[in-house]
């Protein structure tokens, strides 16, 4: 009896060395398939695939903005492109930046974007398209504001959102914008199944471009800004970062200069933006423009002066310079100078304008 009961815990010990044994492959095994899992996935992982995609956008930039023969300056953005398609009436799109509407899809496309508060101390983006561009997928789009009704209206744009304040809507029907508002146009816009709601409004250039045709708008009628050829520092490797200093942390980004591209790259703090294709944010110029606002209702709306003067940064070519902005009436297109008085002239490309408070 003492004989089998030997046996008996040989057994039971040796088999549970070999389930021991197994645990452990398999957990090794599962191990490496989750390594190579997050090393496989899509996306940017290190410095080398950030220099990549920069040197992918730079290219772009360049590629667009080069002079070819017969070319025109785009009104939007002064990128060279064949005359029948450089006066295009534009078309502003309200874009959604709430942390749980990101990625944005189809931003980095955009030709120009105005970046402000609205309540809470969150941030809104109005994209700006050339009519012209395909672009398959745009949005979050969101409603609109009164401030933002007003730099749409300077660039005589087709203004898309979905639903806005009272005042914004009032705007929009006292100004004469041509408006593109989803509640009473849904079948130029879709609701996607993967998000929630607020943040799954989406529209494309294709969707717009119906609606242009449908009201008969082909082409645009705005003062254009002046526009240059690059002309970089001669040393930028000492550019400190544009910093963005939005009051709610989840909305402080950055822009830091890529000299390869003369062009910036946007950040969240310290984490690269990523759009939903997996592109960066890349901008020519960008603007830090100085709007007094205040706030007017119990819901925390704002009243921005975006009419009239006021302080403004100019960065472009590596460098940020103090300057102006003035914006005579509602209509009028607000032309930014420097200190001197003189028009800034901007490289072409996309320009992004970061509308802040005074503080």
């Amino acid at each position: 009896m003492l004989a089998n009961l030997k046996n008996y815990l040989q057994n039971k010990s040796k088999l549970w060395k070999s389930l021991m044994i197994i645990s452990i492959v398999l957990f090794l095994v599962i191990l490496s398939c989750l390594l190579w899992a997050f090393a496989a996935r899509p996306g940017i992982k290190s410095k080398a695939d950030i220099s990549a995609v920069a040197d992918d956008n730079s290219a772009l930039s360049v590629k667009k903005s080069a002079k070819c023969d017969n070319c025109a300056r785009r009104q939007i953005d002064g990128v060279y492109v064949e005359p029948s398609i450089a006066d295009l009436a534009p078309v502003a799109i309200m874009i959604d930046n709430h942390p749980d509407a990101r990625p944005p899809a189809g931003l980095e496309k955009a030709n120009l974007v105005y970046e402000a508060e609205v309540e809470g101390y969150y941030t809104r983006l109005m994209a700006v398209f050339a009519s012209g561009g395909e672009v398959g997928k745009i949005g979050p789009v969101r409603s609109a504001r009164p401030y933002f009704v007003d730099w749409a209206n300077e660039l005589q744009a087709v203004y898309a959102h979905c639903g806005g304040s009272p005042e914004a809507l009032v705007d929009i029907e006292q100004k004469g914008i041509v408006d593109l508002n989803e509640f009473y146009n849904g079948q130029y816009f879709w609701r996607a199944a993967d998000r929630s709601a607020p943040h799954n409004i989406y529209i494309s250039s294709a969707d717009f471009n119906k609606f242009l045709t449908a009201k008969n708008i082909t082409a645009g009628d705005y003062q254009a800004w002046q526009y240059k050829e690059d002309s970089p520092v001669a040393d930028s490797s000492t550019t400190e970062p544009i910093l963005i200093d939005y009051r709610a942390p989840e909305f402080q980004a950055k822009w830091v200069y890529d000299k390869t591209g003369n062009d910036y790259i946007r950040y969240y703090q310290d984490k690269l933006v990523l759009t939903a294709d997996n592109n960066l944010l890349v901008a020519k110029n960008v603007i830090i423009q100085t709007v007094p606002a205040a706030v007017i209702d119990a819901v925390l709306r704002l009243k921005m002066q975006d009419v009239g003067s006021g302080i403004a940064k100019i960065c472009l070519d590596g460098a940020c310079r103090p300057g102006a902005w003035s914006k005579p009436d509602s209509s009028s297109r607000t032309i930014f100078s420097y200190a001197d008085g003189e028009e800034v002239k901007f490289n072409a490309g996309t320009t992004w304008v970061e509308v802040m408070r005074p503080n």
